[in-house]
């Protein structure tokens, strides 16, 4: 039986957030290493992507997938404790016809349905959805659309895996797997 290039995507990046899902705890793991959570991170922003409706989509604005600090710089000033963080940001079509909240609603409670809880994250402009026992989470924001110059509205998603221990921001580990954001 064959199958979609989705529902392959959709499967693998099931297996790798059950994987993510056993490595919950609020102290850092030494389960796991950076490079071992950066596959499951972007195969689940890459799932998250794929229910976007093509027909609302004009454009991906950008990709990034970088290692972050899951400290401030003043408690961790090597930044040896690292998340993965993968993101996409999309330009929606600019029509009166396109609801990007409703866009939202229905990407977020797709998630909602396979047992993810929906919350916010700083602002009501960000929700937040986690699954028990996992320290992976999804973020999906919105920028509305410009009516001046009409320019769609913008939706973007960023998945970040769970906290581990590494050799710091300047380590070969670290650059090796690509850029290293410590803002």
């Amino acid at each position: 039986m064959a199958f979609s290039l989705t529902a392959r995507m959709t499967a693998a990046a099931a297996l790798c957030a059950l994987l993510l899902t056993g490595c919950a705890s609020s102290a850092p793991t030494d389960e796991l290493t950076l490079a071992q959570t950066k596959s499951p991170v972007q195969l689940l922003r890459n799932e998250a992507a794929s229910r976007m409706p093509d027909e609302v989509v004009a454009q991906i604005l950008n990709t990034q997938d970088e290692s972050t600090n899951c400290r401030t710089p003043e408690t961790d000033p090597e930044g040896l404790l690292r998340s993965w963080r993968s993101i996409i940001r999309f330009q929606l079509v600019y029509s009166d016809s396109i609801d990007a909240a409703a866009v939202v609603d229905d990407l977020a409670a797709s998630f909602v349905d396979q047992g993810w809880e929906q919350g916010i994250y700083g602002t009501a402009s960000i929700i937040e959805l986690t699954r028990a026992g996992s320290e992976t989470n999804v973020h999906i924001s919105i920028k509305k659309a410009n009516e001046e110059d009409q320019v769609g509205a913008e939706i973007q998603l960023a998945v970040a895996g769970p906290c581990v221990m590494t050799g710091g921001k300047e380590s070969g580990e670290v650059r090796d797997l690509g850029p290293v954001d410590d803002k």
